[in-house]
């Protein structure tokens, strides 16, 4: 797999060579972390209404298969693959890979809508590579960038990066695994394209294993928030509160996909003050008549949470050694 000049490339030659940290290697341990997010739903379960009380939902997409390569903006298409800096098809990037066996592995990549792959490159000058390029140089996962066209409204870029997907699946050899790596809302738009059917013989999602979402929002509620630019930061990143639409609130998890929820300790909810400022933010969202209704979007994830006071999520040393156990 050839890589242009401004690929930062990994420097370790073996697993133990990679960043180690063991303080964050136990706070990412995935036993650990599924305790801490069933702790975490008991605290919140007074005001999120749990998907197992309500009938198995049809996602947006389930009841009609999309047609692929057809989702675009007027400026090209709603999600793009990206390879070596440029746009590349489905095709040109299969034959770019470096072929493992007749089973490849298949990391894809999903920053924020209107960013590329050099949100990635953030913090590597401390960590020496980014996930995508220390996965493949030590384990063997054929990167797989996509970007998403910025004011990309999370539906339609949730349907075209399947289709996209579904495309290179498409033009490889073998039987894929798959995992998906969100970064911010990167992470909602993976995880609602595990809910959009595809055509076709071998479609991507019986292949995905684990979906990683990292510093993504992991609460939503359905109604319009009074609040708009600033307050509607205060209220994504502080209190971890989204709003999305009502098909993607009821979008139920995948039960054979392991969701692994990775979040900055400082604005992580349940905390004693994430909790209290969240509950007054949620009035905002409330009018006399109506009642609030908040709903966890990864209901069965593992949960951790880190501190990226000096490193984000999108290229942290704790994340590259958690990656390296968990897709070992």
């Amino acid at each position: 797999m050839t890589s242009s000049p401004e690929t930062v490339r990994a420097v370790v030659l073996n697993v133990e060579d990679a960043p180690v940290d063991p303080e964050a290697a136990e706070q990412l341990d995935r036993g650990q972390g599924k305790v801490a997010g069933l702790v975490g739903l008991a605290k919140l379960a007074w005001r999120i209404t749990a998907f197992a009380r309500r009938p198995f939902a049809a996602p947006f997409a389930l009841a009609a298969p999309i047609v692929r390569g057809v989702v675009n903006t007027d400026s090209g298409p709603a999600v793009a693959v990206r390879h070596d800096g440029r746009m590349v098809s489905p095709r040109e990037w299969a034959a770019a890979q470096r072929q493992t066996g007749t089973s490849p592995r298949v990391l894809v990549l999903v920053p924020p809508a209107g960013k590329d792959e050099s949100v990635w490159v953030e913090g590597s000058q401390a960590t020496g590579a980014t996930y995508a390029d220390r996965l493949a140089d030590l384990l063997g996962w054929m990167p797989l960038h996509m970007h998403v066209t910025a004011g990309s409204t999370s539906v339609p870029a949730a349907v075209a990066l399947s289709s996209r997907i579904q495309e290179c699946v498409d033009a490889l050899p073998g039987t894929p695994r798959i995992v998906l790596v969100g970064y911010a809302g990167g992470g909602l738009i993976a995880r609602n394209a595990l809910g959009v059917a595809t055509s076709g013989t071998r479609p991507w999602t019986t292949y995905v294993s684990e979906l990683i979402a990292l510093g993504t929002t992991p609460y939503a509620v359905t109604s319009v928030p009074i609040s708009g630019g600033v307050g509607k930061q205060i209220d994504e990143h502080l209190a971890g509160i989204a709003v999305v639409g009502a098909d993607e609130a009821m979008l139920p998890p995948r039960p054979d996909v392991d969701y692994l929820l990775v979040t900055d300790n400082a604005t992580s909810r349940p905390n004693r003050v994430g909790r209290l400022f969240g509950e007054m933010l949620w009035w905002r969202h409330k009018t006399p008549l109506r009642s609030r209704r908040v709903r966890d979007l990864f209901p069965t994830a593992e949960r951790f949470t880190l501190s990226t006071a000096e490193t984000p999520l999108s290229n942290h040393p704790a994340v590259h050694d958690a990656l390296l156990r968990w897709l070992a």
